[in-house]
């Protein structure tokens, strides 16, 4: 394969991989725990950008419950954004895979 060539489809991979890593900082996921008691909220690359809490779950005597139940949102909501950068990585890298790790 001519160089020149490789490196168009070095580059080409490279903004695709970018736009889709924009598009997943822009877009929000949600888990939830407790019967929808407890959500979160991330954005397409995991980071954690709110968690709700109904006030029926709040205990004083058993933290540990509302504990593990925003644990279980914020990990539902991260399992989730996952998917989706799986998605849209794939997508973006759409029979790129011979470039060896470039992009």
């Amino acid at each position: 394969m001519n160089i020149q060539k490789l490196m168009k489809e070095a580059q080409k991979a490279q903004r695709k991989v970018t736009e889709a890593q924009e598009r997943l900082a822009a877009m929000t996921v949600e888990g939830a725990a407790g019967a929808g008691l407890v959500t979160a909220t991330v954005t397409g690359d995991g980071s954690v950008v709110s968690v709700r809490i109904d006030r029926s779950v709040v205990d004083p005597d058993d933290v540990e419950m509302l504990e593990d139940l925003v644990k279980a949102a914020v990990s539902e909501a991260q399992r989730n954004a996952k998917e989706i950068q799986e998605r849209e990585m794939g997508a973006a890298m759409g029979g790129m895979g011979g470039l060896g790790g470039l992009g």
